[in-house]
């Protein structure tokens, strides 16, 4: 006989899978994108194929858009002609219409293989205290505060790959 204050579970005719009783949890507690970018994830070399997901990374989803970032301008052009196609690929592999839309934007790091290590292509960011004040400068007066991240990066990226240059010409 259950204490006072507990109830007897209602036995089940069937077992509910784990899957079955987490999501609802996490639905509630808003973890169920992040269990679904992480899926993404995975499938994004099989649906995109390995060159296109050398030069890619799925970035987040939010509200069933999928943001990809990538290494250049030249890639976002030519992945949105192909939007419909990878966004297609990917609902199919996943079993499920997760993607209604999928955009493109600059700001991945390849990274390659070297001596059996995985090295970043971009390094240690080098940069001086006139780059950082530069660059705040050009991007404080944004309000897309996204945007402004985004340039940030791409600003960084950029100055510090000058940089590197500059120093393995020298040496």
């Amino acid at each position: 006989m259950p204490k006072e204050g507990m109830t007897r579970r209602k036995s089940q005719k069937q077992l509910q899978s784990i899957g079955d009783v987490l999501l609802p949890i996490l639905k509630k507690r808003g973890m169920a994108s992040k269990i679904e970018e992480s899926a993404i994830r995975k499938l994004w070399l099989k649906a995109v194929g390995p060159q296109i997901a050398a030069q890619t990374q799925p970035d987040s989803l939010r509200n069933g858009t999928l943001f990809v970032k990538t290494v250049s301008s030249v890639w976002v052009q030519q992945l949105h002609f192909m939007r419909e196609e990878i966004l297609n690929q990917l609902n199919k592999l996943s079993g499920k219409k997760l993607i209604k839309e999928i955009r493109f934007v600059v700001g991945h790091s390849p990274v390659t293989e070297k001596a059996g290590e995985q090295v970043e292509v971009a390094r240690k960011m080098v940069l001086k205290k006139r780059d950082r004040d530069m660059i705040a400068e050009c991007t404080n007066a944004l309000a897309d505060q996204e945007l402004a991240d985004v340039l940030k990066r791409i600003m960084q990226l950029e100055i510090s790959r000058r940089r590197q240059r500059e120093n393995e010409k020298a040496h």
